[in-house]
Parts: structure tokens; sequence; C-alpha cells
């Protein structure tokens, strides 16, 4: 029975759905430095199973405390915190930093269904100018699944991250993920950079 077992196992993983021991989990968040220009990080993953929906978020989080000497705001000095409230809200002090002043990262991601998941889905992305102006783009078989997308340093924080792409995948298939980073992006000293997969809750 183990062994019966074992190969469903192993044929569903082939197929794209089921356990899969080479994808990684999703929530998943990796450091990935997005500020300099050529960084490449590719993955298999497994699209979650989630109550509310199918859709399933790509972000990128920026911030002092992905240094390992930072774990609490009291390590922050007073410049610290209020570049750190700027990478979040974008805003300095209270005033908001102008559009030619941010820097943007800009990032092609690539989204390549595996085995038996679907080449037929949807990718909604220009997600830093709010919910009303995104960008929907439909793809079918035989199109290439690929978005070129700005991401602000200053400002667009949502919580866990700055969220550029949702895709509306199905549930625990497999998919690879291409993320590269197309432009330098100087960021202030002590500050790095995740890579970050997530549920999306279509209740949002």
């Amino acid at each position: 029975m183990k062994y019966i077992i074992s190969l469903l196992l192993s044929a569903s993983a082939l197929f794209g759905f089921g356990e899969c021991d080479t994808c990684a989990k999703v929530p998943l968040s990796v450091p990935v430095d997005f500020s300099k220009k050529g960084t490449v990080y590719e993955t298999d993953f497994q699209a979650p199973w989630n109550i509310w929906g199918s859709l399933v978020s790509f972000e990128l989080s920026v911030s002092y405390f992905f240094n390992s000497n930072i774990t609490s705001y009291s390590q922050l000095t007073s410049e610290q915190e209020e570049i750190d409230s700027a990478i979040r809200t974008g805003y300095m002090g209270s005033i908001l930093i102008p559009k030619r002043e941010n820097q943007y990262f800009k990032i092609k991601i690539t989204l390549t269904p595996l085995g038996w998941a679907s080449d037929d889905l949807t990718v909604i992305s220009n997600l830093n100018n709010g919910w009303l102006h995104r960008k929907e783009n439909h793809f079918t078989k035989g199109q290439k699944i690929e978005e070129i997308v700005f991401v602000p340093l200053y400002g667009g924080d949502l919580g866990t991250g700055k969220m550029f792409v949702i895709a509306d995948l199905q549930r625990l298939r497999n998919y690879h993920v291409r993320i590269e980073s197309l432009e330098d992006v100087k960021l202030p000293k002590g500050v790095s950079t995740r890579f970050i997969i997530n549920r999306f809750s279509s209740k949002h």
C-alpha cells in the first residue's frame, strides 16, 4: 500500500499537482537582492489551497529588519525610522515623495505552468496606483506568461510587502516562476530586499 501511495504522489507531482519534493511551499519568503541589475531568482512552487480563492500574490519587501542585527524598532535611529516609514508609506515625514524623486525596481516576472497546470490564466499588475488602476492580462496556450513591472522604493507596501503581480492559478498545481531585476536601485544603507509568494484573499 505504501508503495502504491508513493507512486501516486510521484505521478501527481509529474503532472503538475499534488506533492512535489522540489517545489517551494507557499507562503514563501527568500532574500533576493533586487537592487542589482541582472539578479535572477527562480523556483518551482505549488499554488496553495486557499478557501477564499485561487489568487496568488508576488511581492517585493524592503526593510532594515532583514539585517540579523536589527530585530525591533527600538534599535533604529530616528533617521532610520523616518526612512523605514517612507519605504512603507511613500511619505518622508508628512511630505509625499514626488514620483520624479522616487526610485523604481524594474522587474520581469515569468510564470510557467508545469505538468497539467493550465496555460489559461489571468495576471493582474500595475497595482502601485491602486486596485482601480490595475491591469489584467489573460494568457492562453502558446503565449509566454511574462510581465515587466515597476515597483517604487518608497511607498506601496500593503503590510507584508510591495505587491507587484497577482496571478489566478489553479489550487495545488505546480508552477515555475522566474524573477529578474532589470535596473539598479540605490538602497539606503542597511536596507535589503526579499521576494515573497503568498495567498491572496479575494475578500480584500
